[in-house]
């Protein structure tokens, strides 16, 4: 009971208890509530970064291009870098942090899928965006119960995308960065606590932190032989080790993967995040997150 009545997330799991869902295939669960620093024996060397707040900060006609320019080496090499403050002065880093925002700008009867339970429970459930908002509210300490609920992966709500400066190269193909075509982008809304465990995207990636800070672990595609993609059970894309807290008697050949790039997102960060490449992503905070995949 949380001040009299019934929690949230006791409501969201009651009501998964009484009725049938048809659900959706899981293209990865990202569900796990636990608030330890990786444990794993690899000791990753820092994501590269680069200032690009300095560059948003001088909006004339060539600002795209500048931040197209200081980005393409690492698009063209295939190499992680952090874009540090690229989306500090967009609508969603001021408005996004308010869960009356959210009510005032969504309808709350829109659906949304949301990750119920504990690791790998393939509890992913559809319910209204009000009852998750009355969830978060609650939550903003962390879930007490182990368990969290996470808005995790959904198509960013049409009233809140004019919110988010998605980078021009990722639609623009006059700017060189691959084909400038963008395919998806999508929501993720959490507590303190959520992860989405190890796994690879076959596009290129754009992680835009935008509220609360993630802390990011990524192995190069060279590992891949090394991260038991698609053992017990996972899918094709989708390691079945914990890498916070590897079984080595289990998982022998992880101790032989490349060392990892590890990195913390703060408020206004973006991660270009390579097709293909490997990525553990933890919520270090409350935290609200777009991510763009284009080619």
């Amino acid at each position: 009971m949380v001040g009299g009545r019934t929690s949230q997330f006791a409501r969201l799991r009651l009501h998964h208890q009484r009725i049938s869902i048809r659900r959706r295939p899981l293209r990865y669960n990202t569900n796990r509530h636990l608030s330890h620093k990786p444990t794993s024996h690899h000791h990753g060397k820092q994501v590269d970064s680069f200032n690009a707040e300095k560059i948003t900060t001088e909006h004339d006609d060539s600002y795209h291009a500048r931040i197209a320019d200081s980005f393409r080496k690492y698009h063209s090499s295939q190499t992680p870098v952090i874009l540090r403050g690229l989306a500090r002065g967009c609508d969603a880093y001021y408005f996004w942090r308010s869960i009356d925002y959210w009510r005032a700008a969504v309808d709350p009867e829109a659906p949304v899928d949301v990750e119920l339970g504990l690791y790998n429970s393939g509890n992913r459930i559809p319910m209204r965006f009000a009852d998750y908002l009355n969830y978060l509210e609650e939550a903003k300490e962390g879930a007490k119960s182990g368990e969290t609920a996470y808005l995790a992966q959904n198509e960013v709500f049409r009233e809140v995308l004019k919110d988010l400066q998605i980078p021009r190269f990722c639609e623009d193909p006059t700017l060189s960065v691959g084909e400038g075509k963008l395919h998806h982008t999508m929501l993720w809304l959490g507590p303190k606590g959520t992860v989405s465990p190890l796994h690879f995207d076959p596009m290129d990636n754009i992680l835009i932190q935008l509220v609360g800070s993630k802390r990011v672990r990524l192995f190069s595609p060279d590992s891949t032989q090394h991260l038991y993609a698609g053992n017990d059970g996972n899918q094709y894309n989708t390691s079945a080790v914990d890498i916070e807290r590897p079984d080595l008697d289990k998982y022998p050949l992880f101790q032989e993967a490349l060392p990892a790039l590890d990195c913390e997102l703060d408020e206004g960060d973006s991660l270009f995040i390579p097709r293909k490449w490997w990525h553990h992503v933890r919520s270090v905070t409350m935290s609200a997150s777009a991510n763009v995949w284009w080619r």
